[in-house]
C-alpha cells in the first residue's frame, strides 16, 4: 500500500472513516479546532474537519474561509452546512454517515492529492529550474558585460567574425582605427567592410582556409579610410572553438604600425640615398684612385719609352742593394748606350730619335727575363738590373742584350749598343756601383762600340784612362 502521508482529523474520530482513510494510505492524527489557525505554516496538509453537532462549526467555518492556503480540506457534516463549507473554501464535502460512498470519495481524494503533490513537486522543480536559469542569465549577462569591457579596452583594433566571414564583435578602437561604426561593421563581410577595393587582405577564400586549418595566422596589411589615408596593421587572428574542437568563430586583433612602417621607409629612404652617395664615392674613389695610379705610374714611369724612369731607377738600386746586403748575395747592373745616336738625331732629325728610343726600349722590354727591369737612364742611355746575378751571369745577359738589339730591323740605319756590367761585392754603394757600370761603358765606346764591357774584367790602367 503506497503511504499518501498524514490526514489531520479536526473533531471527534469515526472509526469507519478512519478505516477508509487508512486503507487509501493515510496516517490518522488528530487534532482540534484551533489548530486550524495554522494554516498559515507553509506546507501542504490534508484536513478532515468533522463538524457533526460541533459547537466550534462556525468558528471553523469562519478560519476555512479566511486561510485559503494550499491545502485539501475535507469537510464531514451535515446537509444544511454544506454550501457554508463550499463557500468557505473548502475542497470537498462529504454528508451523511460513513458507507460505500465514503469510500470513492476518500479514493478520488487520495487520487486526487497524488496529483495535487505531483504538480507540487513539479511547481517546485520548474521554480528551482527558473532559479536557476534566472541565475544563469545574470552570470551571462555579467560575462557580457565583463567581456565588452574587456573587449572595448583592448589596447588594438579587434573584431569577430564568423564562418561565413560576418562581424559580431566590434570594439571602440576597430571604430577609431578604421573609421566604421559598430553598427555599420555588424552581419556584413569582413572583406566587404574591410577591403570593398579587393586588394586581397581580406577576402573569402581567406577565411574559409582559416576556418578549414582551424589555425591562427599573421599577416601584415594596408587599410585605406575614406579619406584615402593608409593605415598600416598587424594582424593576428584567433580561432574560437567548441567542445568538440569544432571552429565556431575567429578574433582578429590588428596592431596600428602605421607610425613604424612610416619611420621604417624614412630610414629606408635614406639608406638609399647613403647607399648612392656610397656608390658615388665609390666612383669617386676609384677614378682618385686611378688617377694616383697615373701619378704614380707617371712619377717613376719614362713619358716617352714607358720604362723606367730614373727615379723609380734610383729607388729600385737602394731596395736591392739593402736587400743583396741582408741575404748576402750578389746583383750585377747593365748600362746602355745607343751608338752614334747624335749622328742619328742629326741626320734623319728628333722624331726619328724618339722613334728609335722607343722601339729600342721595346727590345730591352722583350728581351727581359722575370727578374730583369730595364730602365731609361737618361737621353739614350738606358739600365737593367739584375737581382741574384754574378759576373758570368751578368756578361752573359749583357751578350743576351746585345745580340737582341743587333738583330733587330731599325728604321733609319742599324742601331748597335756599347754595354757596361758591374757586380755587388759586398762593399760597394749604389754610387759606387754605377760609376763602375759608368767606366765599363765608357771602355766599351772608347774601344770600338757595339760591345760588353765587365768592370771587373779592366786593368788599372784601363781604368785611368777611363
Amino acid at each position: 500500500m503506497v503511504s499518501r502521508g498524514t490526514c489531520y482529523w479536526i473533531g471527534s474520530e469515526n472509526p469507519v472513516a478512519t478505516a477508509f482513510l487508512e486503507r487509501e494510505g493515510f496516517t490518522i492524527k488528530p487534532r482540534s479546532f484551533e489548530s486550524f489557525q495554522d494554516f498559515s505554516q507553509e506546507g501542504f496538509y490534508f484536513y478532515l474537519v468533522e463538524d457533526q453537532g460541533s459547537p466550534k462549526q462556525n468558528d471553523a467555518i469562519n478560519l476555512c474561509s479566511a486561510n485559503r492556503l494550499g491545502h485539501f480540506v475535507l469537510v464531514w457534516t451535515s446537509v444544511e452546512h454544506e454550501l457554508a463549507w463550499y463557500e468557505a473554501g473548502a475542497d470537498h464535502v462529504v454528508i451523511g454517515p460513513p458507507d460505500d460512498r465514503w469510500s470513492a470519495n476518500i479514493h478520488f481524494i487520495a487520487n486526487l492529492l497524488d496529483e495535487r503533490k505531483k504538480w507540487q513537486e513539479t511547481e517546485e522543480k520548474f521554480t528551482r529550474a527558473h532559479e536557476d536559469l534566472h541565475a544563469t542569465v545574470e552570470s551571462l549577462e555579467f560575462a557580457s558585460r565583463r567581456f565588452e569591457a574587456l573587449f572595448n579596452g583592448l589596447p588594438v583594433a579587434c573584431f569577430t567574425f564568423d564562418a561565413q566571414g560576418l562581424v559580431h564583435e566590434w570594439n571602440s578602437l576597430a571604430t577609431e582605427t578604421f573609421g566604421i561604426e559598430a553598427y555599420e561593421a555588424f552581419f556584413n563581410t569582413v572583406w566587404t567592410v574591410l577591403d570593398p577595393e579587393e586588394t586581397g587582405a581580406w577576402n573569402q577564400q581567406k577565411v574559409e582556409n582559416l576556418f578549414a586549418a582551424n589555425q591562427g595566422i599573421e599577416f601584415d596589411w594596408v587599410f585605406i579610410k575614406s579619406d584615402s589615408t593608409e593605415v598600416h596593421l598587424a594582424c593576428k587572428v584567433v580561432c574560437l572553438t567548441n567542445r568538440r574542437g569544432e571552429v565556431i568563430a575567429a578574433v582578429a586583433g590588428n596592431l596600428d604600425i602605421t607610425e613604424r612602417v612610416l619611420a621604417q621607409r624614412k630610414v629606408d629612404e635614406q639608406m638609399r640615398e647613403i647607399k648612392n652617395y656610397m656608390k658615388v664615392m665609390e666612383r669617386q674613389r676609384l677614378k682618385l684612385q686611378e688617377a694616383n695610379r697615373q701619378l704614380r705610374r707617371l712619377a717613376v714611369t719614362d713619358g716617352l719609352t714607358g720604362l723606367m724612369n730614373r727615379r723609380r731607377f734610383n729607388e729600385l738600386l737602394d731596395e736591392t742593394l739593402d736587400r743583396a746586403i741582408r741575404q748576402d748575395h750578389r746583383f750585377s747592373l747593365l748600362l746602355f748606350d745607343i751608338d752614334h745616336f747624335k749622328s742619328l738625331n742629326d741626320n734623319f732629325g728628333h722624331q726619328a730619335g724618339d722613334e728609335i728610343l722607343i722601339k729600342f726600349a721595346s727590345v730591352l722590354t722583350n728581351t727581359a727575363r722575370r727578374y730583369e727591369r730595364p730602365a731609361r737612364y737618361g737621353g739614350e742611355e738606358f739600365a737593367i738590373i739584375l737581382d741574384n746575378c754574378d759576373v758570368a751571369a751578368a756578361q752573359l745577359a749583357a751578350e743576351r742584350f746585345r745580340a737582341a738589339i743587333l738583330a733587330e730591323i731599325w728604321p733609319h740605319r742599324n742601331i748597335t749598343a756599347s754595354v757596361g756590367c758591374s757586380t755587388f761585392s759586398g762593399v760597394e754603394s749604389a754610387r759606387g756601383i754605377i760609376e763602375q757600370s759608368d767606366q765599363a761603358l765608357y771602355h766599351s765606346k772608347r774601344t770600338g762600340r757595339n760591345r760588353v764591357t765587365h768592370y771587373r774584367d779592366l786593368t788599372q790602367e784601363q781604368l785611368n784612362a777611363a
